[in-house]
C-alpha cells in the first residue's frame, strides 16, 4: 500500500475522531484574546493557544469510549454501594485499637462532627478549583472557547475515573473507619454501612486529583507564568489539608489517605498526560502527509453540519 494512500486513511481516520481538523489548528497566530472583562494580560501570562497548536485536543470516538465507561463504572460503584449487602454492625462490638499497625494507630481520631464538616467543604472547594480558575481565565479573554471545552471533558473524565476506582475499591474492601475503635462514633453511618468504607479516602482522591490536574494543564497552558508555584503550592496544600482533616475528624486511617492521594494524583495526571498523545498525533500525521505529498483530509464542524475537504 502507498504511503499516499497510507496517509489518506490515517488522517480521515483521526479527522473523524477529532473535532475540529488537525490540519485547521496549525494556524501560528489565531487571535487577540478577547472576554468578558477588559484586562490586560502580560506576554508570559498569556495561554499559549492563541500563538501556537493547543496542548490538548479531544477525540470524538477515544473520549466518548473513555467517559460512557468511566461514567458506567461511577454508577455501577454506587448501586452496589447504596444496594448491596455488608455485615451488619453488632452493638456492643469492641474494635481494638491495638490491633491496628503502627502505620495508622498513631493518627486515629475519635470522631468530630465538625471537623468532618469542614473537610466537606475543603474538599469541595479544591475539587472545585480548576473549575474556577479556568473559568476566570476565560471570563478575562485568556483561554480559547476549544480550550475550555477541551478542559470540561477532561476533568470529567478524570472525576469519572477516580470515583469508580475508589468506591470500587471502598465496597470490596469493607475497612471499617477509625472512629469506630472509640466511644461517641458516628451512630448515622450505621444505617446506611458508611462505617465501613474507610478505604481509600474519597475527599482525598478527588482533591488530589483536582490539584494534580490543574497543575499538570497550567504549566502546560502557562508554561512561563509567574503564577505557576502560588497554583501549585496552593492546590496542593488544600489537597493535602483535605487529607489531613479527614483523618483528625476520624473518618480516615493514615494509609486510606495515603491511597486515595495515590489514586487522584495517578488520575489527575493520565488524563492530561493521554490527550497530549492526541495533540502530538495530529501534529506528526499532519506534518508526515505533507512530506510526502499525500492528500489531507479536514473533518470540521459547521453550523449547519460536518464539512469535509480535502487537499493535495
Amino acid at each position: 500500500m502507498s504511503k499516499k494512500l497510507i496517509c489518506t486513511l490515517a488522517s480521515f481516520l483521526l479527522a473523524l475522531g477529532t473535532l475540529p481538523s488537525f490540519a485547521e489548528q496549525n494556524v501560528v497566530l489565531i487571535e487577540e484574546p478577547k472576554g468578558i472583562f477588559e484586562h490586560d494580560i502580560a506576554a508570559q501570562d498569556r495561554c499559549i493557544s492563541f500563538s501556537q497548536r493547543s496542548p490538548f485536543e479531544l477525540n470524538v470516538v477515544a473520549d466518548s469510549i473513555w467517559v460512557g465507561l468511566s461514567l458506567s463504572g461511577y454508577v455501577a460503584a454506587n448501586l452496589v454501594r447504596a444496594f448491596g449487602t455488608y455485615p451488619e454492625y453488632v452493638p456492643g462490638t469492641h474494635y481494638d485499637i491495638n490491633s491496628v499497625a503502627p502505620i495508622d494507630r498513631w493518627a486515629m481520631m475519635p470522631f468530630n462532627s465538625v471537623l468532618d464538616k469542614v473537610a466537606d467543604g475543603v474538599s469541595i472547594f479544591e475539587a472545585a478549583l480548576p473549575v474556577l480558575t479556568y473559568g476566570v481565565e476565560f471570563l478575562f479573554g485568556n483561554l480559547p472557547k476549544k480550550d475550555g471545552i477541551s478542559l470540561a471533558v477532561m476533568y470529567l473524565e478524570t472525576f469519572f475515573t477516580t470515583n469508580a476506582i475508589t468506591d470500587t475499591i471502598k465496597i470490596n474492601a469493607l475497612r471499617v473507619r477509625p472512629y469506630m475503635y472509640f466511644d461517641g462514633f458516628d451512630t448515622a453511618a450505621i444505617d446506611y454501612h458508611d462505617f465501613e468504607f474507610s478505604l481509600p479516602s474519597n475527599h482525598t482522591a478527588n482533591a488530589f486529583a483536582g490539584a494534580t490536574f490543574l497543575t499538570y494543564t497550567f504549566c502546560k497552558y502557562y508554561p512561563n507564568s509567574n503564577w505557576r508555584i502560588p497554583v501549585i503550592a496552593t492546590s496542593y496544600l488544600i489537597a493535602a489539608g483535605t487529607g489531613a482533616l479527614r483523618m483528625a475528624s476520624g473518618n480516615h486511617f493514615f494509609t486510606d489517605v495515603l491511597a486515595g492521594a495515590a489514586i487522584g494524583s495517578a488520575c489527575g495526571f493520565l488524563v492530561p498526560f493521554a490527550h497530549t498523545f492526541i495533540a502530538k498525533a495530529n501534529t506528526s500525521l499532519a506534518a508526515d502527509c505533507e512530506k510526502h505529498g499525500g492528500p489531507l483530509i479536514e473533518l470540521a464542524a459547521m453550523p449547519m453540519g460536518l464539512n469535509v475537504s480535502m487537499k493535495f
